[in-house]
């Protein structure tokens, strides 16, 4: 009987144990640990679609929503960009308080004319970032983005991109506290901006 109880008590105590390490992270959820690394400088330096220098530092005070990608984009960029037009809605007055950072990974056909005209179509507060290749790569290791050219015959554009579809939060301090993922919704995006005003 003894050792029976033992026994149940060792299994018991994996199990819960078993249990609590699960806990740790949920699926589609961003823990403190996945922001450790991402800017640890919390600036750099690009060129926006109005051909100025844009420094992140400059925009302390304001949550920044940074991603990477690119106007000829089928699916991620301009749904990710609608789904921003939802959050500012939500926003109401605090909209104003927000940017969208919308930096290319396709400098060689997205002009700052270009990324103007198309960023204009969502009716969001955004800045378009472009500049070198060697540029845009410091800013996308910097974040722990990825991106890959994807030469195509079934596209007359010759070649697209895979690329991380991430939405970075960066708070008024100039942390990135929050990550976003593709099926995040608006209404949450909006509610943890919210947290931080």
């Amino acid at each position: 009987m003894f050792v029976l109880n033992r026994i149940n008590f060792l299994v018991l105590s994996f199990c819960l144990c078993f249990v609590f390490v699960g806990c740790g992270k949920s699926d589609g959820q961003s823990t403190d640990n996945d922001f450790g690394v991402l800017n640890p400088q919390r600036d750099f330096i690009l060129h926006d679609q109005d051909g100025n220098v844009f420094h992140l530092k400059d925009h302390r005070g304001q949550v920044v929503l940074l991603f990477f990608g690119y106007t000829s984009c089928p699916d991620e960029c301009p749904t990710t960009l609608a789904k921003l037009a939802r959050v500012y809605n939500l926003l109401g007055a605090f909209r104003q308080k927000i940017l969208t950072v919308f930096i290319t990974i396709d400098p060689k056909r997205d002009t700052p004319q270009k990324l103007k005209e198309y960023l204009q179509y969502f009716n969001i507060n955004a800045k378009g970032l472009t500049g070198t290749k060697q540029e845009i790569d410091a800013v996308v290791d910097a974040y722990k983005a990825t991106y890959e050219k994807v030469e195509t015959n079934s596209s007359a554009l010759g070649y697209m991109f895979d690329h991380t579809d991430y939405l970075y939060l960066i708070d008024t301090g100039g942390k990135t506290s929050h990550l976003f993922h593709l099926e995040d919704s608006a209404q949450d995006i909006a509610q943890t901006i919210k947290g931080l005003l």
